[in-house]
């Protein structure tokens, strides 16, 4: 339980809050590639409680800029682009995308106005189809993410975007948290005796345990931490164990294990203190066929314009109890009425609240990779602020396209931390 005061502290990311400073010193997930044609419309962009606007000039390069002109304030959003610039609609002052003013049409020939001024624009690059934004201080910059997906072809690479109603903490607390998912996920994921690992078949996944009490340990790494949460299998559960080790991957990331065959990476990029952008990227061992990709948005309910409106958001909602259909759940076809996995995670997370009160929670054992989250990003924004000190995972280059979040059966006297071990040392190793 937190108290009031380290909630605000966790949750609040606009520029003066603590940790919306901490977190303008990593890459963050702006935009996606794809929504900005070379010469095309403006897009406005809401990041870490500020209103930007995205464009891309003729020349492919993408800016990243202060919503509202430096001149009069009108949005930038309804401008010209034209000439790798902005020209905004209401006195032609022109703005390229480093912030620099190329031009101020009314004001005199000969003035040097425009060479004194500068929009506020950050710093960006592209990897892996995503537009990544730093919005700390310039030429802090830390090194780009080679994250797995960033890495590979992009026909190897599908990605769902969500925005939710909910703040960036409650989301990522919910991907960390494995003791969840043989209770809400009970349609989706489902005990099976004849698999060792999961297999994703026909829509649900299937798994070796039905255990509903994971023992859960964790393991601090240079990029965060990772944990095990251990279960008694279904066959030989007097030698064996069932562990399934996930990762927290600082500031905003998270992994845990996927199929054979693929590697998932989840990130909630902060809108602002209430809304969340929910990345989910998967990569795959072999190249992904349209068929494929639209199998997968179907069975997870995150069609775009069918499940999700033009700004991303599920049609299911608080306002429509997300969708649930009690119907459904009186003749047994699912256990939540609620259909897709993701989609039941989006549901209880909104359901908290916009922003949750953790002083009125009440946490168990199973809750360890929570309260570690937590307390990491607790310290760490504390010290941050009144040391200086290097934000957690920024302090030692860490091998993130090697990072994988695994299962495996292991006999009972081996150690889980031998399980997807790229990325740890040096590290204590604690429980």
């Amino acid at each position: 339980m937190l108290t009031r005061e380290e909630n605000e502290l966790l949750c609040r990311v606009g520029p003066d809050a603590p940790m919306g400073k901490m977190l303008r010193r990593y890459w963050i997930p702006a935009l996606l590639s794809r929504d900005l044609e070379a010469g095309g419309d403006p897009k406005r962009v809401r990041l870490l409680g500020e209103d930007l606007v995205a464009f891309r000039g003729d020349d492919g390069r993408v800016g990243l800029l202060d919503e509202l002109c430096p001149h009069r304030r009108a949005s930038l959003v309804l401008g010209r682009n034209e000439n790798n610039a902005l020209e905004c609609l209401y006195h032609g002052w022109r703005v390229d995308c480093t912030g620099k003013i190329l031009d101020t049409p009314v004001e005199p020939e000969d003035s040097t106005f425009k060479d004194r001024i500068r929009a506020t624009a950050y710093t960006v690059y592209e990897a892996g189809g995503v537009i990544w934004a730093y919005m700390g201080p310039p030429g802090l910059e830390p090194p780009p993410l080679d994250l797995l997906f960033t890495q590979v072809p992009q026909s190897h690479v599908h990605t769902i975007r969500v925005q939710t109603g909910e703040n960036w903490a409650q989301g990522l607390e919910g991907v960390i948290d494995s003791s969840h998912t043989n209770l809400l996920h009970q349609h989706g994921v489902r005990p099976s005796a004849e698999v060792t690992t999961t297999i994703q078949q026909a829509g649900f996944a299937r798994r070796p345990s039905n255990d509903t009490r994971p023992r859960m340990e964790s393991q601090d790494t240079p990029y965060g931490f990772r944990y095990a949460a251990i279960r008694k299998p279904l066959v030989d559960p007097e030698t064996q164990k069932y562990v399934r080790v996930s990762l927290f991957i600082a500031p905003i990331y998270a992994m845990f294990p996927p199929p054979k065959g693929w590697v998932w990476l989840q990130g909630f990029a902060p809108i602002d203190d209430t809304h969340t952008m929910f990345y989910f990227f998967q990569v795959s061992d072999t190249a992904i066929s349209d068929d494929e990709r639209a199998h997968i948005l179907e069975t997870s309910r995150m069609r775009p314009g069918i499940d999700l409106d033009d700004e991303h958001r599920l049609k299911g909602n608080r306002e429509n109890n997300w969708l649930q259909d009690r119907a459904a759940m009186r003749r047994g076809e699912s256990h939540t009425g609620i259909y897709g996995v993701n989609r039941e995670d989006i549901a209880v997370q909104e359901s908290m609240g916009a922003i949750l009160d953790r002083s009125k929670e009440h946490l168990g054992v199973s809750d360890t990779a929570v309260i570690r989250f937590r307390r990491m990003m607790l310290d760490s924004v504390k010290r941050f602020i009144e040391e200086g000190a290097t934000p957690v995972g920024l302090g030692v280059p860490v091998p993130y396209a090697d990072l994988r979040a695994e299962e495996q059966m292991l006999p009972l006297d081996a150690a889980w931390q031998t399980v997807s071990a790229a990325g740890v040392e040096p590290v204590l190793v604690s429980s």
